[in-house]
């Protein structure tokens, strides 16, 4: 029988797969500039910058599917999916701080750290309920 933390994991990982997936559909084929004003990021001369990351997100986002699927099997997708939403939602946070980064880029500071804290938090409580488990 799957455990709750194993289901809520999965659960998560697909949100922000798909968080991510609805970010580079919006910019692929819909309109990057209105993200922009939609987000709040800023304006800016050139969005072509813009595509580039989502083709990046995209791709990014398909080696955290193993994961999802089997966390146990693909601990390294597992805990690099976690390292992928923290550590640029720590960037995004440091770039507002310093002035880098328009205040727009919390938002995405706020979702990205929001996904990994609990995709964090379900994945340690899952590899204890396992080794208990043993």
């Amino acid at each position: 029988m799957e455990s709750n933390y194993r289901k809520w994991f999965r659960r998560v990982v697909w949100f922000g797969i798909l968080a991510n997936w609805g970010f580079a559909f919006w910019v692929l084929f819909l309109d990057a500039s209105r993200l922009l004003a939609f987000l709040h990021l800023g304006s800016v001369e050139s969005t072509i910058w813009l595509y580039n990351y989502s083709i990046l997100l995209i791709i990014l986002s398909c080696f955290y599917i193993p994961a999802a699927k089997d966390p146990h099997r693909y601990r390294a997708n597992a805990w690099l999916l976690i390292v992928g939403r923290l550590f640029p939602a720590s960037t995004f946070f440091l770039g507002v701080f310093v002035g880098f980064m328009p205040k727009g880029f919390l938002i995405l500071g706020l979702a990205d750290g929001t996904i990994g804290l609990i995709e964090l938090f379900l994945l340690v409580r899952l590899i204890r309920e396992e080794s208990e488990d043993r």
